[in-house]
């Protein structure tokens, strides 16, 4: 399926499976990715926190741009995780790990300098130190959005004061909309 069929898609978004493929959120997907691969084409282990059911792992390990050799999805909600591992089989994706836990909570001493920590659930998630445990250095890449029930951020800038880089290799926004509501997702990649 390639980008504009998922444009046919009309489901309601929320916290089904058919929510997770909505064209809003598919398209931020890509757009993370394309901006990764050409900051860091080549990616050793990708965590995605929050990875609900195992989409992004699924663009990723499909789409290989960026390549990653290891994809960990964390997730607190064995529901979440026990769907995209059956997602992922069926697509004989066999690069992915999956570690049931709070990303707030987990160890994060393996990651080297070829990895990348995702996050696409700033609004969603609780706690920052998720954040606060990364090794200087660490290369992220952080999505947002406004109109959104949780935390609120208006720009790029706003992930910025939350969650300071040292060094930002992209910050951007795009307007999308998703069943409900038209919105703007901002996204910063950088090294913390």
């Amino acid at each position: 399926m390639n980008l504009y069929e998922f444009d046919r898609l009309r489901e309601s978004s929320g916290y089904s499976l058919e929510g997770s493929f909505t064209p809003d959120l598919v398209f931020s997907k890509y757009w993370l990715m394309q901006q990764l691969d050409k900051i860091k084409p080549k990616i050793s282990t990708a965590y995605i926190l929050g990875s609900w059911y195992g989409n992004m792992a699924l663009y990723l390990a499909r789409y290989g741009q960026p390549q990653v050799q290891t994809i960990i999805n964390v997730e607190s909600d064995a529901k979440f995780l026990s769907t995209s591992k059956k997602i992922l089989d069926k697509f004989g994706i066999d690069n992915v790990q999956y570690i049931k836990q709070d990303a707030n909570d987990l160890n994060y001493s393996d990651l080297d300098n070829n990895s990348v920590v995702i996050n696409t659930s700033l609004t969603d998630m609780q706690g920052r130190n998720w954040f606060d445990q990364l090794p200087q250095g660490t290369l992220v890449a952080l999505q947002a959005r406004d109109h959104d029930p949780g935390f609120k951020f208006s720009s790029a800038d706003d992930i910025l004061t939350k969650f300071p880089l040292q060094q930002v290799l992209y910050s951007g926004s795009m307007n999308l909309q998703d069943p409900q509501t038209e919105y703007t997702r901002f996204m910063v990649i950088g090294r913390k």
